[in-house]
């Protein structure tokens, strides 16, 4: 049953990806596998002791998947992967890596199950503990205990808890992603804010200010649509600061009323506009509808004044400046629960290597070069020169800076340069020194943010309270939280 529901799991999510790209440091000398570290059935590492060394001459055949499209046009993904493969084979000269593009995560589990390649493939942050539990990928901690402290160090360190179930390793981070809030300056000072909302009371107040009806009653603008496009079941709890699992690693969540809280707040958004100008619950989303889908378009609900503020990823800012620079818009966090600690949500995709690829060795040599600060760093410009959010500290820092400027210089009008540069400093700013937090890779990962997801809509509709949601999301998820106690991740700086 967990193999189906991680492959039905699989299939539908979301392939929000950034590329990555190529790289050329020294490599550590990864270890080889000997009899007291040949893993168990069910996460399969080869024996390297029992196998013949690597004749001179000999090349090892190493596949790499990705899940972008094959086009190499404007910077697109593909085209870096295939110029780092060119350039690491000509440097590794007993190693060929081959780039395979356009293989889902689908793609990977299924071949993997055939017994095949590849050796190296993208997945999502989320998939990799019930992939670990059923033996498909590698358990790399040993080879990043043998990584060199350069490489370790230089990732953002919160970006590798996406990468740690129960305090062993089992991807390499790749992308970064959050989510911000964007909203339309001149709106707010119009209805008399100096300032954008420093907490959930004022961000409470300035959608209450930003809402505008029509004259026939029917809405006009709107001050934040809570779920549009949909509710961020990491994202809201992220800002909440709330601790889904207790430190005891068992008890879901850690505070109930936290939880609570979280739910009410949006709720109390819903009541607002129904006590206030008389819409209910569906005449808000019937609205939603009609506007959700001009996102990231010259006719986004931000840059059309139809909303006031709305969240989305970061990647949204470079079609805003390209589309409207000259639109008084802006970018921040989710208000500060108040009287809390801002935070901003964490997510990315990954890398993983097969626990059947014959040769995991050489596969870390590629997946360390294709992971390294200087990938980062030369692959940042991103796909049409929009700049791109790897877990890299240095890869951060030439955003925010010389790249950065390279970026803003070729873009086609100063305006829209100056907006770039400016995006870029602040997205760099919150990834490098905001605390970001994600969701916990635990056993049931998928199953907790599908039951956050199914028991909101019963509460944004008014069918259950706050803590009757609370509850039975409690009912699910608890009996799997004493099935399989989860070890929290702690960082250490190597």
């Amino acid at each position: 049953m967990k193999k189906l529901i991680a492959l039905l799991l699989a299939a539908i999510m979301v392939l929000g990806l950034v590329a990555c790209g190529p790289a050329g440091q020294t490599e550590s000398q990864p270890p080889k596998q000997t009899e007291g570290s040949k893993q168990t059935e069910g996460n399969q590492q080869t024996d390297k002791s029992t196998e013949p060394p690597q004749q001179d001459g000999e090349v090892v055949e190493i596949t790499i998947w990705h899940q972008f499209g094959e086009s190499v046009e404007n910077g697109a993904p593909h085209m870096y992967y295939t110029q780092w493969a060119e350039k690491f084979n000509a440097e590794h000269p007993n190693i060929h890596v081959t780039i395979v593009p356009a293989k889902t995560a689908v793609d990977a589990q299924t071949a993997i199950a055939g017994g095949s390649t590849p050796d190296i493939f993208m997945n999502q942050w989320n998939n990799a503990p019930t992939w670990a539990e059923s033996g498909a990928i590698l358990d790399l901690t040993p080879y990043y205990d043998a990584a060199p402290a350069e490489w370790f160090n230089d990732f953002v360190p919160n970006v590798l808890a996406l990468c740690n179930f129960n305090g062993k390793y089992y991807s390499v981070p790749n992308s970064i992603t959050t989510t911000v809030m964007f909203y339309r300056d001149d709106i707010l000072a119009d209805c008399g804010w100096d300032h954008y909302p420093a907490d959930t009371d004022e961000l409470l107040q300035c959608i209450k200010d930003t809402t505008l009806a029509n004259e026939d009653g029917s809405i006009a603008r709107l001050g934040l649509l809570p779920n549009m496009p949909w509710f961020d079941t990491v994202m809201m709890p992220a800002v909440f600061n709330t601790q889904w699992i207790a430190d005891d690693g068992v008890t879901v969540p850690a505070d109930k009323e936290a939880v609570a809280y979280m739910f009410e707040w949006i709720q109390s958004v819903y009541k607002l506009y129904e006590d206030e100008f008389g819409w209910d619950y569906m005449t808000i989303q019937d609205f939603a509808s009609t506007v959700s889908g001009n996102r990231a378009t010259a006719s986004d609900p931000i840059l059309s004044g139809e909303l006031a503020m709305r969240w989305n990823s970061e990647n949204l800012a470079a079609t805003l400046a390209k589309l409207a620079p000259d639109v008084d818009w802006g970018m921040g966090l989710f208000p500060n629960v108040t009287g809390g600690t801002e935070m901003a949500m964490l997510g990315g995709n990954v890398w993983e290597i097969n626990a059947r690829t014959e040769h995991p060795d050489e596969a870390w040599i590629a997946l360390q070069s294709l992971t390294s600060p200087e990938t980062a760093v030369e692959f940042a410009l991103g796909e049409n020169n929009n700049g791109a959010f790897y877990a890299h500290k240095q890869a951060l820092a030439a955003l925010a800076g010389d790249l950065g400027e390279q970026i803003a210089a070729a873009k086609e009008t100063p305006e829209e340069g100056a907006r770039v540069k400016e995006n870029l400093e602040y997205l760099c700013d919150v990834f490098a020194n905001v605390h970001l937090q994600s969701f916990p890779t635990c056993s049931y990962v998928n199953e907790y943010i599908a039951a956050l997801n199914d028991y909101s809509a019963l509460v944004f509709d008014g069918t259950m309270t706050p803590m009757e949601a609370v509850e039975a999301i409690i009912d699910v998820i608890q009996p799997l939280a004493e099935e399989h106690p989860y070890i929290p991740y702690e960082y250490h700086e190597k």
